[in-house]
């Protein structure tokens, strides 16, 4: 893997009062190899599902009617901690698109909140939105995407790391939630389902695009 930021589109500067969400992020174009490891059999999407936590019971939906799960009645699928002496940084920040806060899990998970926010058209944000368990040529394997956002032309299924810190692993986990996006887009006339990693290098520079500070 040569670079951790590819495709970055180079269109000149951002104006702040019309830009839109998908200016605001550095896209990470996730490896063949690593999309190669889920398999070329379409077929094999019958058996991916994503697991809702619906107040205290777990909702099962397939991938395929992924678009039809029940989000608006959802909790995050894990609990947020706080403790002395963790790395990450979660908190809440509030969003005046929704009108509530959010949980975030680190500062690169904050600042896209913000990038939501700011960007604006935005109807709802679902942090920790579900559990993807998918097949790989390894076996089963499992990712929570950090967030799900919710605009009246499309759902974005989101995943935001560092620079640096993308691991083999996790360039699989992406290319799944990726391939779960697609199939729920091919299922629903509502909304086009969209899957995103972004990156924020550790050290920006321009022309490279950051969240919002």
């Amino acid at each position: 893997m040569s670079s951790l930021v590819d495709a970055v589109r180079e269109v000149g500067p951002v104006w702040s009062h019309t830009c839109s969400f998908d200016e605001l992020f550095l896209p990470y174009t996730v490896p063949d190899e690593a999309v190669g490891r889920l398999g070329g059999d379409p077929d094999s999407l019958r058996t991916w599902t994503a697991v809702w936590k619906a107040g205290k019971a777990d909702v099962v939906v397939p991938v395929r009617d992924l678009a039809n799960a029940p989000a608006s009645a959802s909790v995050p699928v894990r609990r947020f901690s706080w403790r002395t002496g963790q790395r990450h940084r979660p908190g809440l920040e509030f969003l005046v698109s929704t009108g509530r806060q959010h949980g975030f899990e680190s500062l690169a998970e904050r600042r896209l909140l913000l990038a939501l926010d700011f960007a604006g058209g935005v109807a709802e944000v679902l942090s920790q939105p579900f559990r993807l368990r998918f097949a790989q040529v390894d076996g089963t394997d499992s990712h929570t995407p950090d967030f799900l956002a919710l605009t009246p032309g499309a759902a974005w299924l989101l995943d935001v790391r560092p620079a640096g810190r993308v691991e083999k692993e996790d360039e699989v986990r992406f290319a799944a939630a990726a391939r779960a996006a697609a199939a729920a887009a091919q299922r629903c006339a509502r909304r086009d389902w969209r899957g995103l990693v972004g990156v924020r290098p550790t050290s920006p520079s321009p022309p490279c695009r950051t969240w919002p500070r």
